[in-house]
């Protein structure tokens, strides 16, 4: 949690700061002694409303979790029907068959729906994803019955009409042509590509041609295949009366078909040493990621992958932002970060690095994993760690919006409620010596994949130790 200083203007400073004779004012402390900041708060516990959920005759599941005083409530229905569904030649068609199912319904136009969401004082929102589609609405708690109606039609009685195909269909266009102009992108495609090749995680960009044969016809064969209320979870969150939402749920879904199964197909990311260079002449900095796969949320090491992950490249003042950041000045913004996805996970190290010290900041990057290795952190550094994640995981439940998306990562990697109650414990449990010991077990730098983007004149003269090391 980072606490905001009360800065006074200067001109208010000057007169509030005491008048101080010439000699006295030479006695004070020199200008480069820097004042250490306070002690971090001890953790406070983190406590979570129980949640009544229940499944419906035709296997569709409910969550309904109070939670809050002011009378809003957000209502986020998941269907597991997403990329991992799509045949591997159909590349984000289940994305815009998620978009279309909002441009109208056997009774609403997509008019009359923006209409009635804006009405209730919302906006639907939906979204296609790896896994899942997504259709949610944030509203007064008079009007949840009404929104649950809604986001019933929207997803059981899609019209997907004609007229607005080719406007997704050009959008989906424009949005893949910006993105292929983004050299942190094509980093992060490629990264994908080595490491999952055909399976869903490893396509992020549908092909040109993909997206001008998408016909309607594959819209909704699309959606009959993998729509159904087995495969659709809602998630209720806010100051509501329960009452009159079950009602509602139970009237707009009850007689909803129940669909196929849910289906998904394992990710499995490649394993051993991999180097790819993408070329941008010219280019002013390079975009790094170097990463391994590393173990999935069910295993036992996931908290200390996540402080190991904070401490040495996932928080502002992990080492490797101090290190070539602050130290070195080789790149503004490094980040590194745990993907967590479904039976897989990737820790990544991301940075846009200025071209001519590019290979010295992968070595950077590379020494600080090592000296993690090598000796286990003092248990100050690893303190200061766990209350910043301690801080971010009370924030990030701070909100409706923040509880109903950690209920909804909980039921998809099959936890349950005490990985969330639990995990402020589980953080402040970490021993200095369990972070090296992760580090030591996971992150072997003989095994990482490393991709950059960058001017191949200036750049790859310096990457030779790292292409060598690649299979």
């Amino acid at each position: 949690m980072h606490v905001r200083a009360l800065t006074l203007p200067l001109s208010l400073a000057i007169l509030a700061a005491p008048v101080l004779p010439f000699a006295i004012a030479q006695d004070a402390a020199p200008a480069h002694v820097k004042e250490q900041p306070p002690a971090p708060a001890p953790a406070r516990p983190f406590h979570l409303a129980p949640r009544t959920r229940y499944t419906l005759p035709n296997g569709l599941t409910v969550n309904l979790l109070e939670y809050g005083t002011v009378p809003k409530v957000s209502i986020t229905i998941e269907v597991a029907a997403g990329k991992v569904n799509e045949d591997p030649q159909h590349t984000n068609l289940s994305v815009l068959t998620a978009e279309l199912t909002s441009e109208g319904t056997t009774s609403l136009t997509g008019e009359q729906i923006a209409q009635r969401s804006g009405d209730m004082g919302s906006t639907l929102s939906v979204s296609g994803g790896t896994y899942q589609s997504s259709f949610a609405m944030d509203v007064l708690s008079s009007n949840a019955a009404d929104a649950v109606g809604l986001l019933a039609d929207v997803i059981e009685h899609p019209a997907f009409p004609a007229k607005d195909l080719e406007r997704h269909r050009a959008d989906a266009l424009r949005q893949r042509a910006t993105a292929l102009a983004n050299p942190g992108f094509l980093g992060q495609q490629k990264f994908a590509q080595i490491l999952y090749g055909d399976q869903a995680y490893g396509r992020l960009l549908a092909t040109e041609e993909e997206l001008k044969s998408y016909t309607l016809d594959d819209v909704r064969g699309f959606y009959k295949a993998n729509f159904g209320a087995q495969r659709t979870t809602i998630y209720v969150v806010g100051h509501f009366d329960e009452k009159a939402v079950r009602t509602a749920i139970d009237k707009a879904f009850k007689a909803w078909d129940r669909g196929p199964a849910v289906a998904w197909a394992d990710q499995h990311a490649a394993e051993g040493a991999h180097f790819a260079f993408i070329d941008q002449p010219g280019a002013a900095q390079s975009n790094v990621i170097y990463g391994i796969p590393v173990a999935d949320v069910s295993s036992p090491d996931t908290t200390q992958l996540q402080v190991m992950n904070s401490l040495l490249g996932g928080s502002f003042g992990s080492r490797i932002t101090a290190n070539i950041r602050e130290q070195k000045g080789y790149t503004y913004s490094p980040h590194s970060s745990l993907s967590q996805g479904y039976g897989t996970n990737i820790w990544a190290e991301n940075a846009a690095i200025t071209t001519a010290s590019t290979g010295p900041a992968i070595t950077e990057i590379q020494k600080e994993i090592k000296r993690l290795q090598d000796e286990p952190p003092s248990a100050t550094e690893v303190q200061n760690i766990q209350r910043y994640e301690d801080g971010v995981f009370i924030l990030r439940n701070s909100s409706r919006q923040g509880i109903l998306s950690n209920l909804n990562f909980v039921d998809f990697h099959h936890l349950n409620d005490s990985y969330l109650t639990g995990y402020v414990d589980r953080i402040n449990a970490v021993t200095p010596e369990q972070v090296q010991e992760t580090a030591k077990k996971y992150l072997k730098v003989d095994g990482m994949t490393l991709v950059v983007v960058g001017d191949p004149a200036v750049v790859k003269p310096q990457l030779t130790s790292f292409s060598s090391q690649s299979n």
